[in-house]
């Protein structure tokens, strides 16, 4: 079976720019260690995995996406990322295409989005998806067959080891953060409903729609605490308007249309280029030039 492998890219690099020494410097003395852990990253994917349809999805410092659109306090709680790392940004996303690979990125829709896309587009009998992220958000997106794969953290989840961790199906995970809440993302949720409570929520009813038209069934469950947690609901009912809208994967996104899976040609004067400007050690360059070779060979 054919698998798609599709790369929450900003997740590999954040981790590199808070692991790696802001030390690491290219020729013009400007910070590439997010770059750099980056490409460390990308090399491992293809030489481990050897993925013969890959995509790489980015997402760009938004203020007025679709989510915003919605409730405009969403992520606010996160500060701007710094110069250095919005041009590391741009030097993954020309590294990948340079690969052959796409680095895809939107203007109104999250990488999140992109991903489930792509994820809807080309999933089929013949093709699962294999999802490479750290983010809980992304494992709505998994079916049978599918992978949602944290790669540092060695976690791989299929759609029953997701049902197992989260308490809900994979289907359920939107409603679940959309009763919780997440602070990360600055979405609100109900106040006192965590993750464990929302899934027993929807295990009984399902779904959000299902639970809203059913308050009055909820303090008659048999956990400790119901009675507060319907009187919460009742409470706080109108939240679940906004964070309904903000938790799902939006899997409609018009930029992935003619978006290529495959791998296309190697740009190598351009990876030559960006490895001598970025100051790319020796051993680095010796496991790259590595794989150009092992390409070229293949394409012969």
């Amino acid at each position: 079976m054919a698998s798609l492998y599709l790369v929450d890219s900003s997740i590999f690099v954040f981790r590199a720019w808070h692991s790696q020494p802001d030390s690491l410097c290219n020729r013009r003395g400007q910070p590439n260690n997010a770059w750099l852990g980056f490409t460390d990253f990308v090399h491992q994917l293809l030489t481990v995995e050897k993925p013969r349809e890959l995509v790489f999805a980015f997402d760009r410092s938004l203020r007025s996406s679709l989510r915003h659109e919605i409730y405009p306090d969403y992520k606010a709680n996160r500060p701007p990322a710094p110069e250095e790392l919005k041009r590391q940004f741009q030097w993954c996303e020309e590294w990948v295409r340079a690969l052959g690979y796409e680095a895809v990125s939107s203007t109104r829709y999250e990488a999140d989005d992109l991903i489930g896309s792509l994820a809807e587009r080309h999933r089929s009998a013949q093709r699962r998806i294999v999802i490479l992220t750290a983010d809980k958000d992304l494992a709505q997106l998994v079916r049978d067959r599918d992978l949602w794969w944290n790669w540092y953290g060695g976690q791989q989840r299929g759609y029953r080891a997701l049902h197992r961790h989260f308490g809900v199906r994979p289907e359920q995970i939107a409603d679940q953060l959309a009763l919780a809440g997440d602070k990360v993302d600055n979405i609100p949720g109900i106040p006192g409903i965590g993750m464990t409570i929302a899934g027993r929520l929807l295990c009984k009813f399902g779904d959000l729609a299902t639970l809203r038209a059913n308050l009055g069934e909820v303090e008659k469950m048999k956990f400790r605490g119901a009675l507060r947690v319907a009187r919460l609901l009742r409470e706080h009912e109108p939240v679940l308007d906004i964070s309904s809208r903000l938790t799902p994967v939006y899997c409609d996104a018009p930029e992935v249309a003619d978006t290529r899976i495959e791998q296309g040609a190697i740009d190598v004067d351009t990876l030559h280029r960006m490895m001598y400007e970025q100051r790319m050690g020796a051993a680095r360059r010796r496991s790259w030039q590595a794989w150009i070779e092992r390409q070229q060979a293949r394409a012969a």
